[in-house]
């Protein structure tokens, strides 16, 4: 019993730190956060990165595991031009997949997905 125990657990640990391998490289960029605001015909959570041009800067969904990170920035962080976005400083790295943001009316783009390692105040 024990050895397969301790094979199980080596399997657990192997998939984990797969999964940990397969992130992009950090990086720390200046961006807007979003809170959840399908009930207004937005869309859920997301982050944009800020390079100047709201209409070209690229669009990321946090993974499950680091959307508790940018829920609690949304709570701490003073609200910019919207109740919906703050202004601040993330560091991240990309899963490298592309998934489904979901939006009002039933819009659904596809953008990639980040794993959120911190946020802070811009």
């Amino acid at each position: 019993m024990k050895p397969f125990l301790c094979l199980l657990v080596a399997l657990l640990l192997n998939c984990k730190t797969q999964s940990a391998n397969n992130l992009g490289p950090e990086r720390t960029e200046p961006a807007f956060i979003y809170a959840n605001s399908l009930a207004t015909d937005g869309c859920e959570e997301f982050v944009r990165l800020d390079h100047g041009n709201p209409s070209a800067d690229a669009r990321y969904k946090p993974t499950a595991n680091s959307l508790p990170i940018l829920q609690k920035a949304m709570a701490s962080t003073p609200a910019g031009a919207s109740p919906y976005e703050r202004s601040v400083t993330i560091r991240f790295a990309e899963t490298g997949k592309q998934v489904p943001l979901q939006c009002g009316w039933g819009s659904r783009p596809e953008v990639g997905e980040i794993e959120i390692i911190a946020i802070r105040d811009r």
